[in-house]
């Protein structure tokens, strides 16, 4: 490991120190004097202005969704219909996919019908007395006032009378048979025949009694049901006016929340048969088919939040310790030339990753804007900002040269003779394109660099 990172590090300072390498061979000679005329076609300018340095830890990775979610049903059943397709961007509470359900629907009917009735039963107790059910009411007393009054005023003086002869008759006759008994001989089988004929006539007379006191008793006892039935008319119009009873509204009250617990029940069961999208985003996967049978936990569709993508990058292990959460940062996309979006970084993993003994730490990084040409999966480079400053002199790396002529930094200044002097300063920060100039240089002095054919040699970072 020691040796791998010994290389490393000398593979680097080979690379940085190879562009000043060149640039000694290719750049015309100036170390036997301090000036020399400019060039106008082989030479690049550059204005000394104030600005913004930037020192970064750069990374790359892809972009990612905020979060994933795997939709599945809570109960098996057949797969009734799926509403979405790959790609599709689907909101918060967007119906994905249903199962069969018919028998849900109609519990969850029933239980709507009884709730409506036992909210029904509530109100007619708690509207008060109606003037229809009142007249009803009074109606039903003056009935039974009538019917008490006919069988009260009722004549029966002839039936109790023909009664009270019968009986009369009855009583002869059992006394005409009995003297018929004492008075008369004969044989032993006529005597046994008069006996008959007195008990014959007991029992008719007992008969006839009965008779008689039966039609003695009917008027009153018809009476005193039919003022039975006047007392039980004024009653119930005497509970219409008083109102419901507290006993009854509680009977009410708990007859609707039982109809409540049972409709929860059953929209409960109704919405099991129905997954929906748990937040705003894009469907990345269908799993399921119509026709088929859901398991419990098995994935029918897979879905993406597309709306706040990130960034997930491996930060070295040398360059990690600079970064921090909160920090700035900039995000490039491979794919869009011109891209570059505002981010922050947001976590750092605390376990790493080796891979081929190369130590990193994976880095999430947030959007903060969206652009819709951005799609998960795509390659992206990572720009943390560990040092920022602005308002300060700022010149491109590639006009600075260390350690010619001039001991430290220094760069070609254009005087008003249009003669290039190479002048020394002092650098502040130090950022992977341009640098901070804190003394040597002011805010309008133009600076140049040769050009060696095509190309423009700089600092090498």
């Amino acid at each position: 490991m020691i040796k791998i990172r010994r290389t490393i590090l000398l593979l680097a300072l080979i690379m940085l120190g190879l562009p000043a390498v060149l640039f000694a061979s290719r750049v015309a000679p100036m170390s036997d004097s301090t000036a020399q005329a400019a060039d106008a076609e082989n030479l690049s300018r550059y204005t000394v202005t104030e600005g913004v340095v930037e020192v970064v830890v750069s990374a790359v990775g892809a972009i990612e969704s905020q979060q994933d979610a795997r939709v599945s049903f809570r109960d098996p059943g057949r797969i009734a219909v799926i509403d979405v397709s790959i790609g599709d961007r689907v909101r918060a509470g967007d119906v994905l996919a249903a199962q069969s359900n018919e028998t849900q629907q109609l519990a969850l009917e029933a239980a709507d019908l009884t709730m409506a009735a036992a909210q029904l039963q509530k109100d007619d107790l708690t509207d008060g007395v109606s003037a229809s059910d009142l007249a009803i009411a009074e109606a039903n007393i003056a009935a039974a006032i009538g019917a008490y009054n006919s069988i009260a005023n009722a004549v029966d003086a002839d039936l109790i009378r023909a009664a009270e002869l019968q009986y009369q008759a009855a009583q002869q006759s059992v006394v005409d048979a009995q003297t018929t008994r004492a008075t008369s001989g004969g044989s032993p089988e006529s005597i046994a025949l008069l006996d008959a004929q007195v008990g014959q006539a007991s029992f008719s007379a007992e008969i006839a009694r009965l008779n008689l006191e039966s039609a003695r008793r009917g008027s009153g006892a018809q009476a005193g049901a039919a003022r039975a039935r006047v007392g039980q008319a004024e009653a119930e119009r005497d509970r219409l006016l008083a109102g419901a009873t507290n006993a009854q509204l509680d009977a009410a009250d708990g007859a609707i929340a039982r109809a409540q617990i049972a409709v929860d029940r059953a929209q409960a069961a109704l919405d099991q048969t129905v997954i929906s999208a748990p937040f705003d985003g894009v469907v990345t996967a269908v799993s399921g088919d119509v026709g088929a049978i859901a398991l419990p936990g098995v994935a029918v569709v897979t879905m993406a939040d597309a709306a706040s993508p990130r960034l997930r990058v491996q930060v070295d292990e040398i360059d990690v310790r600079q970064v921090r959460g909160g920090m700035d940062a900039r995000v490039l996309i491979d794919a869009l030339r011109g891209v570059d979006l505002p981010a922050v970084l947001e976590t750092i993993a605390l376990v790493p990753t080796i891979n081929a003994g190369i130590v990193t730490y994976d880095v999430e990084v947030a959007l903060l804007e969206s652009d819709p040409r951005v799609r998960l999966g795509m390659t992206a480079e990572a720009l943390i900002v560990v040092e920022r400053r602005e308002g300060v002199l700022v010149v491109p790396n590639e006009y600075i040269r260390l350690g010619r002529g001039v001991e430290g930094a220094s760069v070609n200044v254009i005087d008003a003779a249009g003669i290039l002097v190479e002048t020394a300063v002092a650098l502040g920060l130090q950022g992977e394109a341009t640098s901070e100039i804190t003394s040597g240089v002011r805010a309008g002095d133009v600076v140049a660099v040769t050009i060696g054919g095509d190309a423009i040699f700089s600092l090498g970072g």
